[in-house]
């Protein structure tokens, strides 16, 4: 596996795998601890809406982008980071990756998808209420870290989801999804110093110099 930083100061990681598909992931060191100042769930509700819109592509177009590949989209949020991953041919993984940046830094966060996406975290809420286990594990979290910024359940709550607005999204953005905060993976059979090469391009492309 090779390692670095580069000029912007945005982590990365390659390795060379023996396999058709590659995986890329991007990760931002954001989470539930990081939401002072904000409602409670603001990061998990970050993660949803991304996929929602960005100045190049429309929710349906984010959505069938990799499906047309055959590849896969996702992501989830921790106390502690963001992670958005994908799941490509290996002769894709660059379209992957350009994705990934972009949903991480051109979000539009639509008013109607706000909107739409708050009554699917509403909904997981509940069901997540309607699960002993899942309840009692976010009890005990609650518990243990009590008087901590880990105390927040990662989803927040009905109420603190219900407060969640644009500005507040476009703002968390703007602190935390920045290259110091993040991470960049790929996992490809392609040769480690071309990949670690393309890596570097690809994020000079979405950070440019002037912007170090």
């Amino acid at each position: 596996m090779t390692t670095g930083t580069s000029p912007q100061g945005l982590r990365y990681a390659v390795r060379r795998s023996g396999r058709a598909v590659a995986f890329c992931a991007l990760t931002i060191g954001c989470g539930t601890r990081d939401e002072q100042g904000y409602p409670a769930g603001i990061a998990h509700f970050i993660e949803h809406t991304l996929f929602r819109g960005t100045t190049h592509k429309s929710a349906n177009v984010i959505n069938g982008y990799l499906d047309k590949l055959g590849g896969e989209l996702n992501a989830y949020t921790t106390k502690e980071e963001i992670v958005l991953h994908a799941t490509v041919l290996k002769e894709d993984w660059k379209k992957a990756a350009g994705l990934l940046f972009e949903l991480a830094t051109q979000a539009t966060f639509p008013e109607d998808e706000i909107e739409t996406e708050r009554g699917v975290v509403l909904d997981e809420i509940i069901s997540y209420k309607d699960n002993p286990v899942e309840d009692v594990y976010d009890q005990f979290e609650s518990l243990l870290f009590e008087g901590s910024p880990l105390e927040t359940p990662i989803l927040g709550t009905r109420a603190s989801v219900k407060r969640i607005t644009a500005p507040m999204l476009h703002r968390f953005v703007a602190e935390h999804f920045i290259p110091s905060k993040m991470v960049f993976s790929v996992v490809a059979d392609i040769e480690e110093p071309a990949l670690e090469k393309e890596v570097l391009k690809i994020i000079d492309h979405v950070f440019p110099q002037s912007n170090r």
